[in-house]
This record gives C-alpha cells, structure tokens and sequence, in this order.
C-alpha cells in the first residue's frame, strides 16, 4: 500500500520499501500538500509554506521544479498522480488511510468513542503504535511543520494519558508505572498522568512514592507556573492520604506468601544494599525500565527470576543506578536485598565460591556449616533463596560465568547486575545500556553537587564545564565537589583549568573521587589485545571512524579489525554514533577514555611503534584518497606529487568504501585533518603534507568545505619549515594558491603560485609547471589575457618528460580557453583538442567534461548552435554520472544560453532556476553572478527588459565584489538594454562605451564583436 508517514521523520513508503525523494525542499512541497490534505494549495502559498520569509525571487519557479522531483520519485513506484495540479497549484489525491497521522486521528477518535474498555485499550495502541519518532515532521523546519508537529503532539499525550487510564480500569497497574514514571518526567506540569500515576503506585503498595510523586508536581507548578496543583490532583493526594480505596481502587496482584523463619525468633530480612544517593537526579526512563522490570518478580506466569544487566563504561553511575533502585522497590522484597562486589576490574576479582559464601551467610546460614565447593554451594545457595522474595544486586561483573552461579532459581527473586560489559550472552536478562545523561540532567547533577547558587552566576560557563567533562556522571559530581570545596572560584575559573586536556583527568580529582582511578580500573578490565586496539585507536584523537582503521593502526586485517573495535564496543569503551554515507558505522571514544588511553599509548608503546601505526593509517588514507579522487567530482586532478608512500587495504574493503566516493571523503574529513595535526606535531612533516593534499580534494568534492583545507595546510606548511623540506613548502604554496582560486580570490591565487614558483626553482619541473599554470589560470579569471597566455605557455615547456600528463592537460585546456576568449577560434580549438586527447588518455572524466563544455562554448561563438548542444549533453552525462553538481550546475548554464539564442527561453528559465539554487546552495559566488547574468539574459531575450533589471544588477554587483572587470562588462552591456527601454538613451550609451573600453583594453573579442552603437 503507498503510505505517507508523517509521525516522525517524513517518508513516503510503497509495500515493503521506502521512496527516497531527493532533497529537503521536494520533502517540504510533499509535506505541506499532504498536511492540508483535500485541499487545493496555490503555488504563492506554497512558496510561503517551504520558505517561510526567505524566499528567493525565482521561488515560484522552484516549486514547479520540486514538484516535478517529486512526481519523477514516486512515479517509480507508480504513484506519479499522487499530486495532481489544480489551479492555481496542486492537491494530493489521497485517502485519509494513506497518511499514517490521519490513521492516527482516526484511531484516537474510535478508541475514546468506544463502549468496552478492552475494545478502547487496543485502539489507541494500535494509533500509538504508529509513532516512528520523538516529533512528527522530525527534519522539517519549517512554520507549518513545527505547528502541525505541535497539533500532533498533544494529541500523541491525549492518546497516551487516555491509554493509562485505560490500563488503570483494567486493573493493569503494575505495567502502567514504568511508562507513567517516563511521561511524568517528560511533561512535570501535566496534572493527570500525575494523578494516574499517584494512583497506580497506591494501588501496587507504595504509597510513600505515590506522595513524592505529588510534591515533586507541587515543586514543579509553584517553580514554573507560581500555582499550586488543581482540584483534581489535590483530590488523588487526600484520597491517597486517607487510603481511600473508593477513590483509588485496589491493586489485583496479591503478596507471594513468605516463608516462616526457621527458629523461633521474628526473622529479620538482609539489607545489603549501600545507601541511596541523596543528590540522584534524572535517569527517569532508565529508572522506569529497572523498576517495571522488577515489577515481574513473582508473576505467576515465570519460571524464572527478572534479570536485569545494567552495562556502562567507567563512571556513568551503573551502581549508583541499580541501589537507587533497590530502594525505590524494597517493598517487592520482604526478605531482603542483597549486594555483592564482585571487583571485577581488581587484580584479583571476587570467585564465585566466596560470592556464594557471602549471600548464604547474609540468609543466616552458619558459616561454619558452609561447604567448600563451588558445586555444594550453589546447591545451598538455591534451596535456601529457592522459597524467598529477594533482590540480588551483582556489582562490576567480568562476565557471564561470573554471575551464572549466583542466579536464583524461580520466579520469587531478582537479580540487578552491572557491569563493563554487555554480557549479552546472559540467559533470559533483560539488556540496558547505561549512556551519558542530557545537558539538562548533568547541569542539575553539578548544581546538587556544587550547593546552592554556585552555578548560576555563571550559566554558560557551568555548562562548559558539563561539556568538557563530557556529561560523565563521575566526571561532573567530581567537578561539582571541586567547586563546593572551594567556595572562592567561580564556575569560569574550573572551565578554565578543564580546557587544557592533557590536564583534565588531573583536575578531575576531588578527595577519594578520582577520575583516572576509576578509568584505569576499567582499562584494567580489557584483555591485551583489547588495550592495545584501544591505545592505538585513541592515539590520532580522531572525532568518529570506521572499523577500517584499526586495521592499519594494529597491522591485521580489516575483518578482525571490525571485530576489535566491536568488544570495545560490548565493553562500553567505544560508543556507535551513526553510519556514514558509505554505510558504514561511525564509532567514538568517549573524550575522557580517550585522554586516559592515549595517556597508557604514550607510557606503555614506543615512539617507533606509535610512528609506524600512524604511518600506515596515513599511508591507506593517501591511497583511498587518490583512488577517490580519480572516481569522484573534481576528477583525478591533482595539485601535489605521488604521497612518498601508500597502503592499499584488500580490494573487497577497498571496492565497499569507494563505491561513492565524494560520501566516503564527507565521512573521512574531519579524520585527515585529525592526522595532519597529529603528524605535523609529532615530526611526520612529509606525511602531514601528503595529508594536507589529500584534503583538497576532499574539498574539492564537498561543498567548498575551504576552512578544513586551510587549517591542513597551515598545520603542515609549520611542519615542513621546522623540518627544512623547501620543496614540501612550494607545494604547500600551490596548494593555497589552488584554495584562493576555488574562493574566488584570484590575486592572492596569484600571490600564492608565485612564492611557490620561487621555491620550486630547479627542486622540481613538475612543481614549476603547477604553480606557472596556477599564476596563469588566476590571470586567465582576471581576463589578463596577454599575461596568462604568457604564463600558460611558459608552463606547457616545463611539462615535458616526467611531469604528469594531468598537469599538461590543465595548461592546454587554459590556452584553449584563453584563445576562445580572445575570439581566436582555431588556435582555441587545437589547444582544447590536445587537453580532450590527453584527460581521455588518463580516463579523467571530470577533464573530459570540462573541455568538451568548453569546445561548445567556441561552438556557440561560432553560431554551430546543434553543434554545441550536442557537446554539452555530452558533458552533462559525464558530470551527472560523477555526481558533480557544480560541473552540472555550469554546463546546464551553458545549454540555457544555447536554448536563449535558438528561441526556446521557457526551457533555459526552468534549467538556470535550477543552477541558481546549485550555485546559492554551494556558496560559488562566480557561478551564481553568471546565472544570474544569463537570467537577465533570458528576460531581455523575451522582451522584458523590466524583469533582467534585478538579476542583471545583482550580478553586476558580484562581479564587482570578485574584482572580474570583464565580466562586469558583459553584464553592464546588457544593462544598457535595460537603461534604454526606460528612455535613459544617454546613459545606456555611456554604459556601452565604458563596457567597449574594458573589451579593447583587456583584449576580450567582444572588442570587435559589439559596436558602441548597438546594444546587442
């Protein structure tokens, strides 16, 4: 059935698979028309519902635009007539079924009109059930998504609150608390599921906590709203007060019978447990799910007790979790809770022989009768717990046969543990995996801590020193204790000593709380090769990766690489942050662990070791980075010579992560620059530049990303002066040179190449070539035409004999364009020919294109109109089939521009609306200034000389702002159009004459092509 699914993220779903549609803006056309389902939806309001106030001129152009993108989605999954147009826009033919908030709507309808309250119960759970995500429209931001997110949202707590009080009637009270305890925490104001769950926890015996929960609702009304609780809730409070069961009903479920103690004495029930945290805040949800979990004790349809495994990495507050709810649940257990440590990061952890001892003793068993074997024990150990209502907390367990001995028979008892490790292989537990806490709950954490008042006279920087401590429960109640001692320093003044991080663990101490102790004591609990993955892992301070890499960095395959990293995953030391673009998970090191683990890389491996494993990451990079390179956008262009060494993975990992390239270089960003820092610091000055130049075209294929660039080379540019490596720095040069050309920046591109010329001398023809065609194609932009062709060609005599063919292809494809420039059209197309030869030679695609565009474009000067349409289409299937969105963005300028001059301006409109939001979306300010210079274009071609005004003056001013005179000049010429239809004879003819001063002076063939006395 085709569905469009609004109740989370928006998708759109046919059978058994999801409809990708293709960007955000389709998403928001889509979206707005099926949440005004039923009605017609002109495209002026349309424009307003996806751009709110920020529209840009040609929007109403690009809703046509979307809609057809969204028409060519669903049309392969034959729903192209979902969307209909209607004037004056367009209404989805749909039925209501067909919208999963519209079922919802629906569904809550029928359950609250219901008459069986089973009947009711099903209803709204099979339309909560319909809920994907925190939000509806997750993803839109738009006003009429966050508004209708906001409708639906109260409905989902209508729904919700309906549905408690529905488990209530049912005499379900038992398994209402734990999501009761969760929406509470969630919406504190909301009186009624406050009531609901005063009523529920009455009904199962704990009434203290049925009054705690109404004060904390006091608290909350009179701190938030300055009101006290509603007749309503004060009526559950009294009736709670009073035990009146008219009111709150009765719980079904009756006590387990408990056992007469054997001697004549009142029996006195164990409570090992240490005691509760009084400053525990938050972990509501995880709370609810310990305390539902142990709810199940004693049900008579188990055979077994409830297990719960609680599993986290060092300080994330795994025991303080499972005493604090010990607590809360000591009435489920009349014949005690009991604690064992089983000290499983110690030298020696506790055996199981002495845990049983422990726990029979603690029953009253005569230590003198126990016996001495684990098997007789465990014997023991059951028939005494075997008739008994007890919790058993397990602390720091090593691992699943750690525990198995200690596990009760039957249903009467239950069993907490905690542990590093995920001890997934636990017979019937039940799995939670304890994660860092919210902002919201690590700041309050610090203010309990710290005393009263201490952390808001400085609000931000208490919430840094949460951040820095990375909201590690441990690390911010040693935080908090630091300023309580301390009563004289300001929140800003621990900020201040926690940014260093080579100091961090240091300050993390506060009298027998110490950060590294308890990191060491879990770094302690790894196996050899699990410390050693993880020292290596930690030693690049890299800010996400992929399982690749441990391969390189352990020298071992890329499988038992992936199964590394994974048991650091099951021992909490490694968290899963998502999957990249590649499909691949994205892994990271907590950034404490990882401070402490390249503490122990430091201290326990030499630096040779260290050296070497970098090294041979680096060296895999550089060689993924190249083959990427020659797969993706920008081609196998390159600006720096062969790294000086590579590592090649298998080819099966090889062929998985290059399979989309510009995807794998987005993933793998942020880790090269990483590692040119690393290795510029650490004396790897030709590794970080190799580094830095695999970074280009990282760049290069994703989004004019320039400050990573940059900072890559500046880091290496320090290196290799440090070192001496004069050639290292020329290249450096051109590669700075080469980001100021990609910025636009032609005189400091300029600059650039130059300072690298000087360095490269007789080090390097290759290099001279590069930074003679980088001068030259930075005065080519300018339209300095003489120069550029002066240092093109001096460039094309120094790429003989070993210099690379690609930089020979540039240099020609350079020449050719000046000479198209200059109006020269054989001595242009012989240039180009020869760079066509060449790019295709070296299978360079992106070369291929961009010279075939080219050759149309001395077509088109030439008015061979079939000709040139014929080579763009050309070079449009090549960029289109790179996924280059910039070289499409410009060849489809081109195409418009052929389409202008052959009569046909409603296609070229349709094609430069979509380059303008390319060029916009891609901050490429050369690109937007050309389309919209050839927007204005389009109106002057149709005779609307009003409409070309605003592109043609825009543009104008870009040109001017990138200091490209003849451009400018181009475009002031079609202004005169402008001026001259608005009766300013005079001052179109001056724009004219001051343009055909530009032509003539720098040499543009327009100088002969365009007479002062014709505006065309």
């Amino acid at each position: 059935m085709f569905e469009v699914r609004l109740l989370g993220p928006v998708e759109v779903w046919e059978g058994g698979r999801r409809v990708p549609l293709g960007g955000s803006r389709p998403l928001a056309v889509l979206a707005s028309l099926v949440v005004h389902l039923g009605e017609v939806v002109s495209t002026e309001r349309l424009v307003d519902l996806v751009w709110d106030e920020e529209a840009p001129a040609t929007a109403g152009a690009l809703v046509a635009t979307h809609v057809s993108a969204v028409r060519r989605a669903l049309a392969r999954v034959g729903a192209a007539e979902v969307i209909r147009t209607r004037p004056p826009g367009y209404l989805t033919d749909l039925a209501p079924a067909q919208v999963d908030a519209r079922r919802f709507e629906d569904l809550l309808a029928a359950g609250r009109a219901a008459g069986r309250t089973e009947e009711a119960a099903g209803l709204l759970a099979e339309a909560l059930g319909l809920w994907r995500g925190r939000e509806a429209l997750e993803g839109l931001g738009q006003s009429f998504a966050r508004i209708e997110a906001a409708r639906l949202a109260e409905l989902r707590l209508v729904a919700q609150e309906e549905s408690f009080g529905l488990a209530l009637e049912l005499g379900r009270a038992d398994a209402a608390i734990a999501p009761l305890l969760a929406h509470v925490a969630a919406h504190p104001l909301r009186e009624r599921p406050r009531g609901q769950l005063m009523t529920a926890l009455f009904r199962t015996g704990r009434v203290s906590d049925a009054l705690r929960v109404f004060q904390e609702g006091r608290a909350a009304l009179r701190d938030e709203l300055g009101i006290d609780p509603g007749p309503e809730l004060r009526a559950v409070h009294q009736a709670v007060l009073r035990h009146d069961t008219g009111v709150l009903g009765t719980g079904r479920a009756a006590p387990l019978p408990v056992p007469a103690p054997r001697s004549g004495r009142p029996h006195q029930a164990p409570s090992h447990l240490p005691p509760d945290i009084s400053d525990f805040v938050g972990r509501a949800e995880q709370v609810g799910w310990a305390t539902e979990l142990l709810h199940g004790v004693g049900d008579s349809g188990r055979t077994a007790p409830p297990i719960g495994v609680i599993s986290g990495r060092s300080g994330m507050g795994k025991t303080a979790l499972a005493v604090h709810v010990g607590h809360r649940t000591a009435e489920l257990f009349p014949d005690g809770r009991l604690f064992v440590d089983l000290r499983a990061a110690d030298a020696t952890p506790l055996e199981p022989a002495d845990a049983l001892a422990r726990l029979l003793r603690a029953m009253g068993v005569d230590p003198d009768t126990l016996p001495s074997g684990v098997e007789e024990l465990t014997g023991l150990y059951r028939t005494h717990i075997g008739h008994r209502r007890v919790l058993i907390v397990l602390d720091n367990a090593a691992g699943e046969a750690h525990v198995r001995p200690l596990l009760p028979p039957g249903p009467g008892s239950a069993v907490l543990v905690t542990s590093r490790r995920r001890l997934v292989a636990l017979e019937g537990a039940a799995h939670l995996d304890l994660t860092v806490p919210d902002e919201a709950e690590a700041l309050d954490l610090l203010r309990r801590v710290a005393g009263a008042g201490r952390t808001g006279t400085e609000p931000e920087r208490a919430a840094e020193i949460v951040t820095l401590c990375g909201r590690l429960p441990l690390a911010v109640r040693i935080a908090g204790a630091r300023l309580a001692a301390r009563p004289h320093w300001a929140p800003g003044r621990l900020a201040g000593r926690l940014r260093d991080e080579r100091r961090r663990l240091n300050e993390l101490s506060a009298g027998d709380l110490e950060l590294r102790t308890s990191l060491e004591l879990g770094y302690a609990d790894l196996d050899p090769q699990e410390r050693r993955a993880l020292r290596r892992l930690a030693l690049l301070d890299l800010p996400d990766f992929a399982a690749w890499i441990a391969a390189p960095l352990l020298d071992i395959g890329t499988e038992d690489a992936e199964e590394a990293v994974e048991r650091l995953v099951d021992c909490h030391f490694i968290d899963v942050v998502g999957v990249d673009g590649t499909g691949l998970p994205r892994y990271r090191i907590h950034d404490l662990a990882r401070e402490h683990a390249r503490e122990r890389c430091l201290s326990e491996e030499s630096a040779d070791d260290r050296a070497a494993a970098v090294g041979r990451l680096a060296g895999s990079w550089l060689d993924l980075a190249r083959k990427a390179a020659a797969r993706g956008p920008g081609g196998a262009t390159r600006h720096f010579p062969e790294p000086a060494a590579v590592r090649p993975l298998d080819p099966e990992t090889e062929e998985a992560l290059l399979a989309r390239p510009a995807a794998w270089f987005a993933a793998e960003q942020a880790g090269l620059l990483a590692a040119v820092s690393h290795c510029a610091d650490h004396g790897m000055a030709r590794t970080a530049r190799d580094l830095a130049g695999a970074l280009i075209a990282s760049s290069a294929a994703l989004y004019n990303q320039f400050d990573a660039w940059s900072r890559a080379h500046t880091a290496a540019m320090a290196a290799v002066r440090r070192s001496g490596d004069v050639e290292g720095e020329a290249w450096l040069l051109a590669g700075l040179g080469q980001l100021r050309y990609e910025q636009d920046r032609f005189e400091d591109s300029y600059a650039y190449f130059a300072d690298a010329l000087r360095l490269f001398e007789d080090r390097a023809p290759d290099g001279s070539a590069v930074a003679l065609a980088g001068m030259g194609t930075a005065r080519r932009e300018q339209a300095r035409y003489p120069e550029a062709l002066e240092l093109l060609e001096a460039a094309l005599e120094r790429c003989g004999g070993a210099v690379d063919a690609g930089v020979r292809a540039r240099v020609l494809y350079g020449i050719g364009y000046v000479h198209r420039e200059q109006g020269r059209d054989v001595p242009a197309r012989t240039a180009l020919s020869g760079a066509l030869d060449l790019y295709r030679a070296a299978a360079d695609l992106h070369g291929e294109g961009l010279t075939l565009r080219s050759l149309a474009l001395c077509d088109r000067a030439q008015g061979r109109y079939p000709e040139a349409e014929r080579l763009l289409h050309e070079a449009l299937r090549l960029f289109t089939g790179l996924h280059d969105t910039l070289g499409v963005m410009y060849t489809e300028q081109s195409l418009a521009k052929v389409e202008l001059r052959t009569g046909r301006a409603e296609e070229a409109g349709r094609r430069l609306a979509r380059c303008l939001e390319v060029a916009r979306e891609r901050q490429d300010r050369f690109g937007e200034a050309l389309v919209l210079r050839t927007l204005g274009e389009r109106w002057l071609a149709v005779g609307d000389t009003a409409r070309a005004r605003e592109p043609l003056e825009h543009a104008a001013a870009l040109w001017a702002e990138l200091g490209l005179p003849l451009w400018r000049a181009r475009t002031v010429w079609d202004l005169a159009r402008v001026w001259s239809a608005d009766g300013d004879a005079r001052g179109a003819r001056a724009a004219r004459a001051e343009a055909l001063e530009v032509f003539r002076s720098l040499g543009g063939r327009e100088a002969w092509e365009r007479p002062a006395d014709e505006p065309s």
